[in-house]
């Protein structure tokens, strides 16, 4: 069976359009976004609620703290699990999200890097605390594939790739070309003209607040949650923390999630563009014809 994997850039309306698809295909959604599988973590990570599935199944989302560790590879291993099971009991798997790096871990595999080296670890986490920025620019130095690649407030990606480095003497962006493509998965990026997009980032934005987003960050905080936990300091959540602890204004903390997440858009866009496999989906088009050429793709071909 062809398993399709509905990704592209922030806001572009990847859950809506999955759900929907689920409902006509007797679907189960597998999310595989980086910031979904942390409970507490809702409105800044736009988590579909509990009404908005209509009765769909979804996996993936709320099954870690957000203290708790967790990688690319964990993260293949029970997706591919999930996937299986939901073959076996006759449903449709249809995977959603736009965590670039856990999209392609899906679809064509992990490579094989050294184990991990926790003293290589330590020292590297010593030479960015005592001098912040440096890991970024030494990878930079290094591996600028990868460089590019990483968003720069993931601190624990440009570990494991300077620690593959260094372990190894190899870039970690050499071995990503070393992996084994998974046939099954089918590549869908989403998505809509620029300025559509960045004005629903920044309505998004603007509804994070006003659904409660400072309150959330604010009961992360209380609950004993550090601000400098990898999932506090992504998009949103860093910047929220700035505004709580009296860093900066209120429009200046909505000023800079929305710059951030128009950036972010658009590395997204960049990343995505690599893949000659992949079908692209504008959804301003017509949703039926859209639907036929996404069968057509996955050759489900009793649904046409």
């Amino acid at each position: 069976m062809k398993i399709p994997i509905f990704t592209g850039p922030t806001a572009v309306g990847k859950s809506d359009f999955a759900v929907e698809f689920a409902k006509q295909m007797d679907g189960e959604i597998v999310s595989i976004d980086s910031m979904q599988i942390y409970k507490h973590m809702d409105v800044g990570t736009s988590k579909v609620g509990k009404s908005e599935r209509f009765g769909i199944p979804h996996h993936m989302i709320d099954i870690l703290e957000p203290d708790e560790e967790f990688d690319v590879e964990k993260f293949r291993k029970m997706v591919i699990e999930i996937v299986e099971d939901i073959i076996k009991r006759g449903k449709r798997p249809i995977l959603v999200g736009g965590s670039g790096l856990y999209v392609e871990a899906v679809k064509y595999g992990m490579f094989k890097g050294p184990s991990k080296d926790e003293k290589v670890r330590e020292s590297l986490r010593k030479m960015e605390k005592e001098n912040p920025g440096t890991l970024r620019r030494l990878l930079k130095a290094k591996d600028p594939i990868a460089y590019s690649k990483f968003d720069p407030n993931d601190m624990v990606r440009i570990i494991r790739a300077l620690e593959v480095y260094i372990v190894s003497g190899k870039t970690i962006s050499s071995l990503w070309s070393k992996r084994e493509k998974d046939e099954r998965f089918v590549l869908f990026i989403l998505n809509i003209d620029r300025k559509k997009l960045y004005d629903r980032i920044n309505k998004r934005v603007d509804n994070m607040f006003k659904n409660g987003f400072v309150k959330e960050v604010s009961t992360l905080l209380k609950m004993g949650f550090s601000k400098d936990l990898p999932s506090m300091k992504s998009i949103g959540y860093k910047e929220v923390v700035k505004y709580v602890d009296g860093s900066i204004e209120l429009k200046e903390c909505l000023d800079e999630i929305k710059k951030s997440t128009r950036h972010y858009a658009k590395r997204q866009l960049t990343w995505f563009k690599k893949y000659d496999d992949a079908m692209w989906l504008d959804l301003s088009n017509d949703k039926d014809e859209i639907l036929v050429e996404v069968l057509k793709k996955l050759k489900w071909g009793d649904l046409l």
